[in-house]
């Protein structure tokens, strides 16, 4: 079978990683991708990773200041399917590359636009970049926890995060020109690409209690779902719900946790004030033995548990080998590499061998050659990307329902199905509200044969069942995808796990930490020192994310090839990719760069002011010599990005007590009048008085079940033709029983009965 997207041509002019990354993400799925650099060839090919960012995808070099290269081009164009591109809006604008001018060429173009700050809006040309997007929209500040300080994040998940949600975006788009014929502009900017990756961390409301903020190290935060210092290494504890909690007691022999009042409402809701009553308890048993014990110990008894440990050790992980996560690829510039492999696996269409990238231009002759694209003929246009679409969904907790809930965003029907016990994120009352909007709910007992046989009336009339149990319990249900094929053989069946369906690991329970912990995030974060726990759950939204796009990309190849398939992502494979760069290895390869708690370096980093932090951004050197210009202090200009690492020590206390004289307000004008890349630190929660993401659609009001009127994210992403749809808060649980059965023709009298019997709910 062919590959998802082995019928579209993309053309790349991104000139940052997000864009970069957006368009790799769909050349591993078969897509053309032709990279679009200056003559010379893009001067990021100084940086190695672009060797990763750039696999497979052909180059040709231009110089659009020739007419007929431009011409050329414009008849790229005309045969092209998507253009992505990492321009501010006016920059764009100038070299008349914009949405508006290339519709004219190609009225059936695609054309993704992801700037920093988004296209419309106060700050659309206000340059930034990972650093400063990421500060601006409280990844830092988040990661602070109670110290009132920001910690820099080391992993760079805004950009991640743009990049996901972007493919996601364009399949979609891809999806709907399927019936319409027509192309749209995309928009995802980095700012909502970080949200995307934190899209709980902002909801507000009356009755929403801010959760009590985990410190900095490693021994902080809720007692049940942290890391623990064993006798020797370092383990993380994952007790995600009371089930967990219960076998967790047992297998410590602490019985009496089991009866304590403070601990009534373990594992989420155990009072703040009782965290540290808690822990004292648990910390020096885990100390009294080594990692290795407990690790035996607590998966004997099926307590989620997992080692801290580093990338080097993950990518021997059993698992990992089994999946096959890690390929070698020759590079003509690099030597024999190790990249990781496409996250998202499709049981009928194929993905092709990742090779390596080209030399600048090598791929010039197909501007001399004849270009042509079959024409897309114009039909039904759609209200939403999704329109029709109908999605059982059965996911739950973060990895499964954050990814149904952007398939609602994108105008799905989704139907999110509970047993009698519901969600066991339920408990986390605000943020079930964000991993769930959009759909309707209802109760149903898969194990009731009857409750078995109304499941199978949903799955004959839908398009996607969704799922995100631990290997072997949907088809212990009989709702796994050989079963439920057979039911409706054109459907799509996406699963959601933590190891995979198969191999050595997977039918151990796994939540986002033990990942992050495996993965060497926690590692990394820690540097040096303890591992640290990362606030942005990081394993959970990439794979909620890159399921959607799973989903999404298998409507579109069923609209050209009338097939079906089972599209599987595990939290193992999303580690990979939120760290795609890390795991990027070659002989020879330079330690990446850090300064402690505030950044990489000298030129990028987080400094404080007399009233706050702010990030600075000054990599490259005309960067830095705007910026020494701003401050005068042209002397500093004479460092280059060299002589900068070699004095930093000496930069790094100029510039730190140079700052502390003026507020944060002051540098960011001065700065953003410079030209100089820069952001304020703040926390995400201000997200809803920030005109910029309200210009976005970035936030929005709704009225939940059982928190009054709440504040929540909007839509990451927007579409010019056919945008995404807010419409139904989360439901309640069991809300839409009624009314689905009344869909499904059931009468009244039947829905007495089926209730009465513990069927539906």
């Amino acid at each position: 079978m062919v590959a998802i997207f082995s019928d579209i041509r993309i053309l790349d002019f991104s000139r940052d990683i997000q864009g970069m990354y957006t368009s790799l993400l769909m050349s591993d799925m078969g897509a053309e991708v032709i990279k679009i650099e200056p003559v010379g060839g893009d001067p990021l090919r100084s940086d190695p990773n672009y060797r990763f960012y750039n696999r497979g995808k052909k180059s040709i070099c231009l110089d659009l200041s020739i007419e007929n290269q431009l011409e050329n081009l414009h008849a790229l164009i005309k045969s092209s399917d998507v253009v992505v591109t990492t321009w501010l809006q006016s920059e764009a604008k100038s070299t008349f590359l914009d949405y508006e001018n290339l519709s004219k060429i190609n009225p059936s173009l695609l054309y993704c636009s992801l700037p920093p700050y988004g296209d419309v809006g106060p700050m659309a040309d206000v340059p930034g970049d990972d650093g400063t997007v990421g500060t601006y929209t409280g990844i830092h500040e988040g990661q602070g926890g109670e110290i009132g300080t920001p910690l820099y994040v080391q992993l760079p998940f805004a950009t991640y995060g743009t990049a996901f949600t972007a493919s996601l975006a364009v399949a979609a788009g891809l999806f709907e020109r399927e019936s319409s014929g027509l192309g749209q502009k995309i928009e995802v900017p980095l700012y909502a690409g970080s949200t995307s990756m934190q899209a709980t961390g902002f909801i507000a409301g009356e009755k929403v209690t801010t959760p009590r903020r985990r410190g900095p190290g490693p021994s902080t935060g809720l007692p049940v779902y942290r890391l623990y210092k064993c006798s020797d290494e370092w383990l993380f504890l994952a007790c995600g719900n009371n089930v967990f909690w219960n076998k967790l007691c047992i297998a410590l022999e602490c019985f009496d946790l089991l009866e304590d009042e403070r601990f009534s409402e373990a594992p989420w809701n155990i009072p703040a004030e009782y965290w540290e009553d808690l822990a004292a308890i648990l910390e020096p048993i885990f100390a009294s033995n080594s990692r290795e014990y407990w690790l035996n110990t607590l998966r004997q008894s099926d307590v989620p548990c997992a080692p801290a440990e580093t990338r080097e050790w993950f990518s021997r992980h059993p698992q990992v080998l089994y999946n096959e996560m890690l390929l070698q690829i020759p590079d003509p510039e690099l030597g024999m590499t190790t990249q990781v492999s496409p996250p998202v696996k499709f049981s009928v269409s194929k993905s092709p061998v990742p090779v390596s990238a080209r030399s600048p231009g090598e791929d010039n002759e197909l501007f001399t050659s004849s270009i042509s694209k079959v024409k897309i003929p114009q039909g039904r246009g759609n209200q939403h990307p999704l329109d029709n679409v109908k999605v059982v969904d059965l996911t739950g907790y973060i990895a499964g329902a954050y990814g149904t809930t952007l398939l609602a965003d994108l105008g799905a029907n989704v139907l999110k199905i509970e047993s009698f016990a519901g969600d066991g994120f339920r408990q986390n009352g605000a943020a079930f509200q964000g991993w769930n909007q959009g759909k309707e709910g209802m109760i149903l007992d898969l194990k009731n044969p009857k409750g078995l046989d109304i499941f199978h009336q949903l799955v004959r009339e839908a398009d996607v069942v969704a799922e995100n149990f631990r290997a072997g319990i949907a088809k212990k249900l009989g709702v796994d995808y050989q079963s439920l094929k057979k039911v409706n053989p054109k459907i799509i069946y996406s699963t959601v796990n933590g190891y995979g369906l198969s191999g050595p690991f997977s039918e151990y329970p796994a939540f986002d930490p033990l990942i992050q912990a495996q993965g060497g995030a926690m590692r990394d974060q820690g540097g040096g020192g303890d591992p640290v726990f990362l606030r942005i759950a990081a394993s959970d939204y990439t794979s909620a994310i890159l399921s959607a796009y799973g989903i999404v990309s298998a409507l579109y190849y069923r609209s050209r090839h009338n097939k079906g398939q089972h599209v599987e992502i595990s939290l193992v494979n999303a580690a990979f990719a939120y760290q795609a760069a890390e795991y990027f290895d070659y002989p020879n390869k330079p330690e990446k760069p850090r300064l402690g708690i505030v950044g990489q370096s000298v030129d990028y980093r987080l400094y404080k002011a007399k009233d706050g932090w702010f990030f600075l951004s000054c990599r490259e050197d005309t960067e830095w010599n705007k910026m020494c210009d701003a401050i005068g202090r042209l002397d500093l200009a004479k460092h280059n990005k060299d002589a900068r690492v070699r004095n930093q020590k000496v930069l790094n206390h100029t510039l730190e007590s140079l700052f502390l004289n003026n507020e944060v307000s002051e540098w960011i004008n001065l700065f953003r009048q410079a030209g100089v890349k820069c952001a304020p630190n703040q926390t995400l929660r201000i997200i809803h008085d920030d005109p910029q993401a309200q210009a976005l659609g970035l936030t929005t009001e709704t009225d939940s079940y059982n928190l009054g009127r709440i504040k929540l994210q909007g839509l990451p992403f927007k579409f010019s033709r056919t945008p995404g749809k807010l419409e139904l808060p989360a439901p309640s649980h069991g809300e839409h029983t009624d009314k689905i059965l009344k869909e499904l023709k059931f009468s009244k009298k039947d829905i007495l009965s089926l209730r009465s019997k513990g069927i539906v709910g």
